[in-house]
């Protein structure tokens, strides 16, 4: 395990940090909440089909501008209940200790972004039923409000929330499919991994499920497609989602598996190649990417201490002319992120190499470099683990 010559391969997707771009909108108990720009265009296609279709047949007479005016609340409504959805589960997240930084909106709904999966079954059972708890909160309040119109001849309020309760209703039911990622996906790997105390083996099952499930959207997309075009994108859009997020699960759940206990130490290439931080840039060239041909290289100082990362770009942007006069230390990348303790798990190390966008981290004792970690180290550790049980 040595520091690759070319560039490493990406992780894979769980355990890559996303950094998802987005409009921030504001904090509620301490998470930021985006709004993905694909949520701007599903609001407008439906406020569009609600003010078009929805209100002119359930309240006819009205004019344009009540129809749009209805169709604008109706739909931020609904958003609002994803909203308070995804709060269910986050809350309850960080009551068992585990911080959600962001919830972003899109045209799937809400995404919770937790910071880590949960360690046992029960603290998976609390989180997944946070969000469909609040739904049926809602539900109940939306149809209550809609059957006060109905009383009092409200006809707008009425028919506004009744389609808010029966959108919430859908949205229970549709996420009750026990296919992971969906809630009642997780709620059903939560019993399997309770009964048989195999994480891998629970996500497996409940992945499988949450495939099937999208192969079906998919399907049922392909039959719509010359009926109702639209839909029929909107179920590609989400058959697709719920695939790719169902592989990904199952993959997070063999990588904690594989590495989530395995110490950084273990994993690590010991006394790498440090490049002395007075060292001009000419004589690195020459002495090391010319000699041993790898894209970066930890930087120390006379006493092995750990100062930096030296990469490849960070040389090439300096002008050759003025190599001599210019050290390593000079143009080095300097972050406390870039180094790890050896006992640190192999899964935050990968974690941490995501967030920071670097493809390897010093290990250090005392400050001194004894080790480097590269996410080609993990990923051949995991591949040859993997084969191997």
């Amino acid at each position: 395990m040595s520091n690759p010559a070319e560039t490493p391969p990406p992780l894979p997707d769980s355990l890559q940090k996303e950094r998802r771009s987005g409009f921030f909108v504001g904090r509620i108990h301490g998470i930021a909440f985006f709004l993905d720009s694909s949520w701007f265009i599903l609001l407008a296609l439906v406020i569009w089909s609600l003010s078009s279709s929805y209100f002119p047949i359930y309240l006819p007479g009205e004019t344009t501008f009540f129809y749009f005016f209805l169709g604008s609340a109706s739909a931020l409504g609904f958003y609002l209940s994803l909203v308070l959805h995804e709060l269910g589960h986050s809350v309850v997240s960080q009551k068992c200790g585990i911080p959600v930084p962001r919830i972003t909106l899109s045209f799937i709904g809400g995404i919770a972004e937790i910071a880590s999966e949960p360690e046992d079954p029960k603290t998976e059972l609390k989180i997944a039923l946070g969000g469909p708890a609040v739904t049926v909160i809602l539900v109940l309040l939306y149809f209550g409000v809609g059957f006060i119109g109905d009383i009092f001849k409200w006809a707008a309020l009425s028919v506004t929330f009744h389609w808010l309760a029966v959108s919430n209703l859908f949205l229970l039911i549709f996420n009750a499919v026990p296919g992971y990622p969906l809630d009642g996906g997780r709620v059903f790997r939560a019993l399997l991994w309770m009964r048989s105390g195999r994480l891998k083996q629970a996500t497996y099952i409940s992945s499988r499920v949450g495939i099937g499930f999208g192969w079906l959207l998919i399907l049922a997309g392909v039959f719509l497609i010359l009926k109702s075009p639209l839909q029929a994108f909107v179920f590609f859009l989400i058959g697709s989602f719920l695939k790719s997020v169902a592989d990904q699960g199952y993959l997070a759940a063999v990588q904690k598996e594989t590495i989530g206990h395995v110490p950084v130490g273990q994993v690590m290439t010991a006394n790498p190649i440090v490049i002395p931080e007075r060292l001009p840039l000419n004589l690195v060239v020459d002495d090391y990417f010319f000699t041993t041909h790898h894209s970066a290289y930890p930087v120390g100082d006379s006493d092995g201490r750990f100062l930096g990362i030296l990469r490849l770009n960070h040389v090439t942007a300096v002008p050759r002319e003025k190599w001599p006069f210019t050290t390593a230390g000079d143009v080095l990348f300097a972050s406390p992120e870039l180094a790890v303790d050896r006992n640190l798990n192999a899964m935050d190390a990968a974690r941490r190499m995501a967030s920071q966008g670097a493809g390897r981290l010093a290990v250090v004792e005392d400050g001194r470099i004894i080790g480097i970690v590269t996410q080609r180290d993990i990923l051949r550790f995991m591949q040859i683990h993997e084969k191997l049980a």
